[in-house]
C-alpha cells in the first residue's frame, strides 16, 4: 500500500478545546487592535521583507535565480473571522476559463479541504456554515453561481480524462467538515483516467501521464509524495507495465492506486484531501488545436528531461559523433490479421542498404522499439543525432533525443479530408505535437501521390490509416543531407 501522510482524527472532537480557541482568538484581535493604533501614530512600517540585494539590484545581474525558487510553498493565511477558528471548508483555484462553465475539458483545479463520501461515492465541497454563501464561478452568461452539483449547480467542472471523456465535479454540502469516522490525507493527491495509454505509448506519454507533470508545472507545485489515483481499473497491459517501471516514478515516488480501492482501505465513511488536484488532461495531437500547443513548449521539455533524469541519464547530454537510427515498425496493435505492416517503411531494407552506402562513415542501427526495455531506448535515443521513423505512435519517442538532434518523420498521403487536411495534401501525423518539441529539428518527408505509398491490405481506402511509405532515395538524401549541414559547428 502506498505510504501516505495521513491523519486519523478521534471520533468526537473537544468542546472545551474549541471554546478556548474562540477565546484565545477574542484576545488576539484586542491586542492586534491596541498594537496598530500605536503604529499609526507613528508611522506606517511595513512587514514584507527586504529581498536580498542581489536580487533587485539593477547594475549588477541576479546571482541565484533558479526555477526552484519561484515554486509556490505558502499562501496567505490571516485569521479574521474569529467564528472560523478550528473549522475547515473547502476552497479551490483553477487555471482555465473562469468565466465560461462550459469550457471545462481542459480547466485544471486544486481542491483544498474536500472529501470523498464513501458511501455516497461523491467529492464533497464544505461551506462554511457560519456566513452567507458566496459565488464560486462567474460565468458570463449564468452571472454568479453559489454551488456544485444540484439543479442549479455546476455538474461538469473539469475532466479527468483527456478529449472531455470523463467529467467531474464535487457537490456543494451545507455541513461542517467531519469530525468523525475520516481519514485526513496530507500529501498531495492527483485523480486521472488513462484515455488510450494502455495500447498507445504516445498518448500515455504526452498526454494521460504528461499532463500530469504539466499540471504540477503549470500550478507551480511540487510533491514527491504525490499520489496519483487512476479513477476506474488500472490496465494491465504491456506499455502500464513500462509506465510503472519507467515513467511514473519520474513524477512520484509512490506507485499509482486504483481509487476506488485507495479510498476504501482506509475503512472510514470520508476520505478527506488537504489538496486535490483535478483536470488539466490535455489532448495535444489533433491539428484543429495546434494553436492550443504555443507556449507549451517548455512543458513538453521538462517531462522529457524528467523521464529522462529518472532512468539514470544526463537529460543535457550531446553526442560527440553522428549517429542514426531507422525505425523498423514490425509490431501494430492496429495491423490487421491480413497484413504484415500498418503505417511502417514499406522498402526499409532499400534505405538501410542506401545510408549505409551513402554514408559509410556514420554508424547505422535499424531498431524495432517495442523488443527494447524502455530505458535502454532512451539511452540509444540521447545517442543518436538522425532519427527516421514512420508517423504515428511510434514516432513520439522523438522527444527523447538529444538537444539539436534531427528527426526525418514520415507524412501520409491525404486519400480523406479529415483531421484538417484536404485531399491530395501531405499531412504530418503528430505535426501539432512536434513542432513544439523545439530541442529537436523536424523534417518532414512529404508523400505526394500514389507512388508514395502502398496500402496495407487489398480494399483499404484510407492512406493516413492503412498504407505504408515508398522512400525515395534521392529525396531522402536530400533530408539526411540537410539534418548533417545543419549539425556542423
Amino acid at each position: 500500500m502506498t505510504e501516505v501522510l495521513i491523519e486519523r482524527e478521534p471520533n468526537n472532537r473537544p468542546n472545551g478545546l474549541h471554546q478556548n480557541k474562540i477565546c484565545f482568538a477574542i484576545i488576539f484581535v484586542t491586542i492586534a487592535v491596541i498594537v496598530t493604533s500605536l503604529s499609526f501614530k507613528s508611522s506606517y512600517n511595513s512587514y514584507l521583507p527586504f529581498l536580498p540585494k542581489a536580487r533587485i539590484d539593477n547594475d549588477t545581474p541576479i546571482i541565484s535565480c533558479s526555477q526552484k525558487d519561484y515554486i509556490i510553498k505558502n499562501e496567505i493565511a490571516i485569521p479574521y473571522f474569529s467564528q472560523d477558528v478550528g473549522q475547515y471548508f473547502s476552497k479551490f483555484q483553477c487555471t482555465g476559463s473562469e468565466n465560461n462553465i462550459e469550457e471545462w475539458e481542459e480547466r485544471l483545479c486544486i481542491f483544498y479541504n474536500t472529501c470523498y463520501n464513501v458511501d455516497t461515492g461523491r467529492f464533497h465541497y464544505f461551506r462554511t456554515t457560519q456566513r452567507k454563501s458566496k459565488p464560486i464561478f462567474y460565468d458570463s452568461k449564468r452571472r454568479m453561481i453559489y454551488e456544485f452539483g444540484n439543479k442549479d449547480g455546476i455538474n461538469n467542472f473539469v475532466s479527468l480524462a483527456s478529449r472531455g471523456s470523463a467529467p467531474w465535479s464535487p457537490i456543494s454540502v451545507s455541513e461542517p467538515y467531519p469530525s468523525k469516522n475520516f481519514t485526513r490525507l496530507h500529501d498531495l493527491h492527483n485523480l486521472m483516467q488513462s484515455t488510450f495509454a494502455s495500447d498507445n505509448i504516445a498518448h500515455g506519454l504526452w498526454e494521460d501521464l504528461g499532463s500530469i507533470s504539466y499540471s504540477l508545472d503549470r500550478m507551480s507545485i511540487t510533491d514527491p509524495n504525490l499520489v496519483i489515483m487512476h479513477l476506474n481499473n488500472i490496465p494491465k497491459t504491456p506499455l502500464f507495465k513500462t509506465y510503472h517501471q519507467y515513467v511514473i516514478p519520474a513524477l512520484t515516488k509512490n506507485p499509482m492506486v486504483e481509487f476506488g480501492t485507495y479510498v476504501k482501505s482506509f475503512h472510514t465513511k470520508h476520505v478527506c484531501f488537504d489538496r486535490l488536484i483535478v483536470g488539466g488532461q490535455l489532448s495535444v495531437f489533433p491539428k484543429p488545436r495546434i494553436k492550443e500547443n504555443h507556449g507549451r513548449e517548455a512543458l513538453f521539455y521538462n517531462w522529457r528531461s524528467k523521464i529522462i533524469k529518472y532512468n539514470g541519464f544526463d537529460p543535457n547530454f550531446v553526442p560527440q559523433k553522428h549517429h542514426i537510427i531507422i525505425t523498423n515498425k514490425s509490431v501494430s496493435a492496429w495491423t490487421r490479421p491480413n497484413s504484415k505492416l500498418h503505417r511502417a517503411i514499406f522498402n526499409l531494407e532499400e534505405v538501410e542498404k542506401f545510408i549505409k552506402l551513402t554514408y559509410p562513415t556514420i554508424s547505422v542501427d535499424v531498431v524495432e522499439w517495442h523488443t527494447i526495455p524502455f530505458n535502454k531506448q532512451i539511452e540509444k535515443l540521447l545517442n543518436t543525432t538522425i532519427l527516421i521513423t514512420p508517423c504515428g505512435g511510434v514516432s513520439l519517442i522523438l522527444p527523447l533525443l538529444p538537444n539539436g538532434a534531427h528527426a526525418i518523420v514520415m507524412d501520409y498521403y491525404a486519400t480523406v479530408a479529415v483531421h484538417g487536411f484536404s485531399i491530395g495534401e501531405s499531412g504530418s501525423m503528430e505535426g501539432a505535437l512536434l513542432n513544439h518539441i523545439a530541442h529537436v529539428r523536424k523534417q518532414y518527408y512529404q508523400i505526394y501521390g500514389k507512388q508514395d505509398y502502398e496500402f496495407d491490405f487489398p480494399g483499404a481506402t484510407d492512406a493516413r490509416e492503412a498504407s505504408s511509405i515508398i522512400v525515395n532515395m534521392t529525396r531522402l538524401q536530400l533530408l539526411i543531407d540537410k539534418a548533417l549541414e545543419e549539425m556542423e559547428p
